[in-house]
């Protein structure tokens, strides 16, 4: 598994030398190369991992679960204050390592069988935890090269050292009352178990509507005067600690998920925290079971326009335009949701393809996801841009953008966009954000975004064409591959293994030209398409697969149906199905339907629940609000 220096740069010189053969397939070597940045990027992971493990030993911490990782990979561990780590087990040792001297852990370099210490510019050994702002920050800079406070670090032939391995533990063993990790060089250290200690809640999140009054349980043993120590402004809390409940009253408004904590102390002085996420559900445009359906509009005549269907059924036109007397821009592509900030990307902007200008709110469009009233617009900032698709956001400094080139990322605050290496010819379909991360594929290649990283991070190679990603309800990622078989498969988020792949045996999940996933999901409950008229399920707990309308029934249901405008969308609430289809292009774009199918109301006289007929202007996609929350 371990790679010389000389290796890496006989692969790059490999395809420097062959890339402008016609007809040679360097596959391999590009293969080679994205494993040696998967291993960079999992090394760079696996030096906080280790700064975590030397915290907790530092400061007494103890393990409150420890949780085997799929593939017998490693192991998941959680201490009391609610921070997780994941040990890798690891075969290959990086030539960077801890060592401990008087009771403190120092980082150490082996090269030719000899350990060293590691030191600054004044022979002062690098200690691996201490003091905020004191602590030496060791880490791998995009060359791949080991690095303390920035600087590369050199061996004792003054040589740079380039970073390898793929772990700096070989394990952990475990014991009733104990953890002991085992280091690569055999070095060992123990850290306690909470031994019947504990404090959590029953449930990982809790949504409110405003003003609402809601009863959340917790459970503790052991603990002594627990404590609200930190909740969102506005909201009341009164804690209840012999029945294990709190109540909790919502702000009357509010965006965006918040943390309630809940702290404990145990006998020893130990503090044990739990924590719950809440959010307010949303009386506009950001209620729950709303629903967006987002207009491209005719490029040469018409700006984007934005549909909103309220949770009572009511269809709403043109709601951007009717909160700002403006239009979206020039073939609107996407929408992505931030907490109190709806993003809005279009292809062209203020001009359409005959270079005309259009009187509209521009490329990138912010606008408040609670009124629709915009908040910013920005266009002269993206002339970069070659006809931008989709948009995903982590926060206001990392606002990702999908062109023709790649992805950038867009920081509003300073207005830079910066291309992210790595991600030429991400696919024309969205992105999904998942563990504060982006993901995104390039043909059979799933491609993942770090904060903070401009560059991917990590790349998981699905074995097939990718047709679709989607966020799952349990904060990892559905992808939907069109090998032989079609197959639709889980992705931990953290660290990209496979949770399970089903096969596909009733329809395809492809997606054609759609710019829309070729799959939707509520649950483990799985709809698609195949980019026809025909809808499929697909339950992944059980991997059955059926039928629920063909496209003679649907046209039956819907005579003006003649074809999909990019993919259908499963509400994750109400279980509904959403599909935009036309009669056809030329203006028979203008006669279409949005139909809306319930095929779990068996009392129903049909599973067309509702049609909103002629409301499109060449449908770019359905959002719902609860898919950001």
């Amino acid at each position: 598994m371990k790679k010389t220096v000389s290796y890496v740069w006989v692969l790059l010189s490999a395809v420097v030398l062959f890339s402008c053969v016609d007809g040679y397939d360097d596959s391999f070597l590009k293969t080679e190369i994205e494993k040696i940045k998967e291993e960079i990027s999992s090394l760079k992971t696996q030096v906080s991992t280790l700064e975590t493990v030397v915290d907790a030993l530092n400061e007494g911490k103890v393990i409150t679960n420890v949780e085997a990782l799929s593939g017998d990979k490693g192991h998941k561990i959680t201490f009391n204050d609610g921070v997780s780590i994941e040990i890798l087990n690891g075969e290959d040792a990086p030539v960077i390592g801890i060592q401990e001297l008087e009771g403190v852990y120092y980082w150490v370099i082996t090269t030719n069988g000899n350990t060293a210490f590691l030191v600054d510019k004044n022979d002062n050994k690098l200690p691996v935890s201490g003091k905020d702002g004191e602590t030496p920050v060791l880490a791998i800079d995009e060359g791949g090269y080991w690095t303390v406070n920035g600087a590369r670090v050199k061996d004792g032939n003054d040589k740079k050292i380039k970073a390898q391995g793929d772990s700096f533990f070989k394990g952990i063993e475990e014991n009733e009352e104990s953890v002991i990790f085992i280091l690569a060089d055999d070095t060992t250290f123990e850290i306690a178990k909470s031994m019947g200690t504990y404090l959590r809640f029953q449930e990982a999140s809790s949504i409110f509507n405003a003003g609402q009054t809601k009863r959340i349980s917790f459970q503790y043993a052991n603990l002594e005067a627990l404590e609200i120590v930190s909740q969102p402004e506005g909201w009341s809390i009164n804690i209840h600690v012999p029945q294990m409940y709190m109540n909790v009253t919502a702000a009357s408004e509010g965006y965006g998920a918040k943390d309630i904590k809940l702290q404990g102390i145990d006998q020893n002085g130990l503090t044990y925290q739990a924590i719950i996420k809440v959010s307010i559900m949303g009386s506009g445009y950001t209620a729950a079971e709303g629903v967006f359906v987002l207009n491209e509009g005719n490029m040469t005549t018409e700006n984007g326009s934005l549909i909103y269907i309220a949770p009572d059924g009511q269809i709403y036109d043109r709601v951007y335009n009717n909160a700002n007397g403006a239009a979206l821009g020039s073939v609107s592509q996407d929408i992505f949701i931030d907490g109190d900030k709806m993003y809005i990307i279009s292809q062209n902007g203020k001009t359409n393809p005959l270079g005309l200008g259009f009187e509209n709110d521009g490329m990138l469009i912010v606008a408040n996801s609670e009124t629709l009233q915009k908040v910013a617009s920005y266009t002269d900032e993206l002339t970069t841009l070659s006809w931008p698709s989709h948009v995903a956001v982590l926060d206001e400094e990392h606002i990702f953008i999908r062109d023709n080139a790649g992805v950038y990322r867009f920081n509003s605050a300073n207005e830079e966009l910066q291309l992210i290496s790595g991600s030429a010819r991400a696919a024309k379909n969205r992105m999904a954000v998942v563990n504060d991360k982006v993901f995104f594929y390039v043909g059979r290649n799933l491609s993942v975004i770090e904060k903070n990283n401009d560059a991917v991070s990590a790349t998981i190679d699905m074995g097939a064409t990718i047709s679709g990603i989607e966020k799952s309800k349990d904060g990892h990622l559905w992808v939907a591959t069109t090998g032989s078989p079609h197959k639709i498969s889980k992705i931990n988020s953290t660290d990209y293994s496979l949770i399970r792949a089903n096969e596909i045996t009733v329809g395809t999940v492809a997606s054609g030209v759609f710019a829309t996933p070729g799959i939707t999901t509520k649950g483990d409950t799985i709809y698609y398409g195949g980019s026809s008229m025909s809808i499929y399920r697909h339950i992944f707990t059980t991997g059955d697969s059926e039928e629920m309308i063909n496209k003679a029934e649907l046209k039956a249901l819907v005579p003006d149906a003649t074809m999909v405008y990019n993919s259908m969308a499963v509400h994750p609430i109400t279980g509904r199905v959403y599909l935009n289809t036309i009669k056809g292009y030329g203006w028979d774009f203008k006669i279409n339907n949005i139909s809306v199918f319930d095929f779990d109301d068996e009392a129903a006289a049909s599973v067309l629940h509702t049609n909103y007929r002629n409301y499109t202007s060449f449908p770019a996609g359905i959002f719902f609000p609860y898919n950001f929350k």
